[in-house]
């Protein structure tokens, strides 16, 4: 009967031992995979971003993914090439009809200078708010799709915030993604007054 008793412990013993290293492998493999795993920060995101794989479906998604864009161009810290890389992410967003009246290289030396500009008038974008879905107008002509939608766009000047209300139209392309036509801004707004 001891006999009996102390294998029966002595297996007890062995799986706990067994349970015990195949958790302490587990928790070990756990750590070595997430110290292997960066994350990437929302520039890289933005700039890595492949519209082919990853273009937005919604127009409220396109304002938003749009906005990032404009957002990481106007807060500064943005180096030339990230600035190239931004531009030309942004342009992929953009009608046929707009890129066609926009060069590349006319495009990105206009967002430099608006940027200097900002600098020197110590602006710095801190935020957007975009239209509830139910506030997008539709509508149909001609066989194609637009919308017409309208973006809160929040800066700091100074010490004042200010907030600029713009209206952007967008049609959606043949292979059916919203792309932005043009914008105007409708009326600025002081925040603080």
């Amino acid at each position: 009967m001891k006999k009996k008793n102390t294998n029966v412990f002595v297996m007890i013993v062995l799986v706990i031992v067994v349970f015990i290293l195949g958790y302490y492998t587990y928790l070990s493999n756990q750590t070595k995979n997430k110290q292997g795993t960066t994350t990437k920060t929302e520039k890289e995101e933005l700039l890595d971003n492949n519209f082919a794989e990853n273009y937005p479906k919604t127009v409220r998604e396109m304002m938003k993914t749009y906005c990032k864009y404009l957002k990481m161009a106007y807060s500064g810290g943005c180096t030339d090439e990230e600035l190239r890389q931004l531009n030309s992410q942004m342009r992929q967003m953009l009608d046929d009809e707009l890129l066609a009246n926009n060069p590349a290289d006319r495009q990105l030396n206009g967002l430099k200078t608006d940027i200097i500009l900002y600098e020197e008038k110590k602006q710095k974008f801190i935020g957007y708010t975009l239209e509830e879905a139910s506030q997008i107008q539709y509508n149909k002509e001609e066989g194609k799709e637009y919308a017409k939608t309208k973006v809160l766009l929040n800066f700091k000047v100074g010490t004042d915030s200010v907030t600029m209300e713009q209206e952007y139209l967008l049609r959606k392309d043949e292979m059916e993604r919203w792309k932005i036509m043009g914008w105007q801004t409708v009326k600025p707004k002081n925040a603080n007054k």
